[in-house]
């Protein structure tokens, strides 16, 4: 991942998805993960949920970009 693409994720992906609203089974399906985790095992699934992320966004951006003249 480059390094703006990093920046990107943690800039803007990231909040954007944690800014999301999750209802009550989805918040603790996150938090028994959480919990259940050592912690070098979290920094791994941080590492791969970043990276599919930012492979979704950079999905969505070329998805639009080919649409575009469609869209109008």
């Amino acid at each position: 991942m480059s390094d703006f693409m990093r920046w990107m994720y943690d800039h803007y992906i990231r909040p954007n998805i944690e800014s999301q609203p999750k209802d009550d089974a989805e918040a603790v399906c996150f938090d028994l993960l959480s919990n259940e985790l050592a912690p070098d095992m979290r920094q791994h699934l941080q590492k791969a949920l970043s990276y599919y992320a930012v492979q979704g966004f950079r999905l969505g951006v070329r998805t639009g970009a080919a649409l575009n003249a469609d869209l109008r």
